[in-house]
């Protein structure tokens, strides 16, 4: 059997539970309750059942929280029995525990209501909200209920109605500030990681020496100065930064158990006046270090879940852009592979076909049987054929030279230099180092392309009249360096590889380049000429057949 329940406050937020485990929870509620209440009820300052620190008011705004409202039956039934057990009447039992359970159900509708409320007090918002709606407004109607029910049974708490309400409402706000965040978040305890055990046991017996000495007269003697009460607060500090809401909450929970004690005997800084000003002041001073040490620790928890998420935010963009950049060298890999298939297409289908048009226009021009207009056609034809059959050798070996595969990278640059110079009237200097190596494949190829792009950009942007690619070997790296004497480009000075955003498409593909190597790219750039600069890292093993 099953029992279906509401926890939001509303039908479209309901969850199944199994009647067994339902029940179950109820009983402990109920035992839980009903522990606390007789606690709070044997503190030294209750009068007529009314407590200065009713724990149990914690309990049950908790278990609502985490349960769900059908924990009221076990509410209600421990809050009758603890009361039950004391010397008042039947009925003023009963009408006590109407108002407990009715205050922990408006507090748990109040919070639920809210939007995005969060049990596990991880954002300030979220322990305000506690604060104002589960410790400060629920107790109103069980400081209300209470009171007037054990003044109609003629209860007389606290001698007077203004006194007994006031005790009774911070007793309840108490026991939520104090209880009530420590149980919510105790299934994180778990997270306290293990080399932090001592620090917890160092802080919590470093804490209640403290609270004895502050508290205790016989270590101070009669000395009762109510600033040394917040002695305690550097302890509440630490245990709300280093431990979150549940250290925080132990922490004053430790506190509030031996202030109350103490200043119920008769010592400490708040055991200077009238039981009801030694309560109230008490309650207060609770109250404060409560509100400090949980959005103290609300604030810790949300910066670090804000660091959490920016440093999961760096990792992912990291991440993204090292997938870009594979797929940034998958794209370049496919483009010169399809360079290379291109070319050899060009070279091989169509080249062919064209010399083989020339042959048969040359057997046609042989024949005597043609007209001089004729004549005349045929050779135009072939002539133009023979242009062709050039340009097309000369577009194939643009697009992947023949020469760079079989005799290397410097044969390679040559023949470029050379024809570049020849096609642009650009004069081209080209300084290699002597007995240059053969490098890797996949490094000769990006070196090519990154001169060829860039002494394209300088025939259609720099308008130079000359240019110069300078290659040297530093140690384990290879410089390369293009630079002419035209009129600039509008960039920043000395930009790097890293921020080239806003530029053309040529240099971010210079770029890609480069950083798929490993490399790093420059550009220097000034009204008399602009020079672009990449370092390649070179390992042994990329020497490729240098000695072959």
């Amino acid at each position: 059997m099953v029992l279906k329940t509401s926890l939001f406050g509303s039908s479209a937020s309901t969850r199944t539970v199994p009647l067994g485990k339902s029940l179950v929870q109820t009983v402990l509620v109920c035992i839980a309750y009903f522990v606390a209440a007789r606690l709070g009820l044997a503190v030294p300052f209750t009068s007529g059942n009314v407590s200065p620190v009713w724990p149990a008011a914690g309990i049950a705004l908790a278990s609502v929280l985490l349960f769900g409202y059908r924990m009221w039956p076990g509410i209600a039934l421990g809050a009758f029995l603890a009361n039950l057990l004391s010397p008042i009447p039947h009925m003023a039992a009963a009408g006590l525990a109407l108002g407990n359970t009715l205050a922990a159900l408006a507090g748990a509708v109040m919070l639920r209501r809210l939007p995005r409320f969060e049990t596990s007090l991880s954002r300030l918002i979220d322990v305000l909200q506690l604060i104002a709606l589960g410790a400060l407004v629920s107790p109103l109607v069980s400081a209300t209920l209470g009171v007037a029910t054990l003044f109609a049974a003629h209860v007389q708490a606290w001698q007077a109605l203004p006194m007994a309400w006031v005790i009774y409402w911070l007793g309840d706000a108490m026991g939520v500030l104090l209880i009530t965040p420590l149980l919510l978040t105790l299934s994180s305890i778990h997270a306290i990681r293990r080399e932090r055990i001592a620090e917890v046991a160092t802080l919590i017996l470093l804490l209640a020496l403290t609270c004895f000495v502050i508290f205790n007269d016989r270590l101070l003697g009669e000395l009762k100065h109510d600033v040394l009460a917040f002695g305690v607060f550097p302890f509440v500090i630490w245990a709300a930064t280093r431990f979150g809401i549940n250290g925080s909450s132990f922490a004053l929970l430790v506190i509030a158990t031996i202030a109350t004690l103490e200043t119920a005997l008769g010592s400490g800084p708040f055991a200077q006046s009238s039981p009801f000003q030694n309560s109230a002041l008490l309650q207060v001073y609770l109250a404060v270090l409560a509100v400090s040490g949980l959005t103290l620790a609300a604030v810790v928890a949300e910066r670090e879940q804000t660091e959490a998420e920016r440093t999961k935010l760096i990792h992912d963009q990291a991440h993204q852009a090292v997938l870009l950049r594979d797929l940034s060298g998958r794209l370049l890999q496919m483009q010169d592979e399809e360079r290379r298939r291109i070319a050899r297409e060009l070279h091989d289908s169509a080249g062919q076909t064209i010399t083989a048009m020339g042959l048969n226009l040359s057997i046609a021009a042989a024949s005597k049987n043609l007209s001089p207009e004729a004549s005349k056609a045929i050779a135009d034809t072939v002539a133009l054929g023979e242009e062709l059959s050039r340009e097309i050798r000369t577009m194939s070996y643009l697009l992947h030279p023949p020469l760079l595969d079989e005799a290397g990278l410097e044969s390679a640059l040559q023949w470029y230099v050379s024809g570049f110079g020849e096609r642009s009237k650009i004069k081209v200097s080209l300084q290699l180092p002597p007995r240059f190596p053969r490098l890797s494949s996949e490094l000769e190829i990006s070196i090519f392309r990154i001169v060829q792009e860039a002494l394209t950009n300088i025939y259609r942007h720099s308008d130079s009249p000359t240019a110069t690619v300078s290659i040297r070997s530093e140690g384990d790296v290879f410089r390369l360096c293009i630079e002419d004497a035209g009129k600039g480009m509008k960039v920043r000075s000395g930009l790097s590889s890293g921020s080239l955003n806003g530029t053309g498409v040529g240099l971010r593909g210079m770029q890609e380049r480069v950083a798929q190597l490993g490399g790093t790219l420059q550009i220097q750039s000034s009204g008399t000429g602009t020079r672009i600069i990449a370092h390649f890292g070179i390992s042994k093993a990329e020497h490729g057949s240098s000695t072959a």
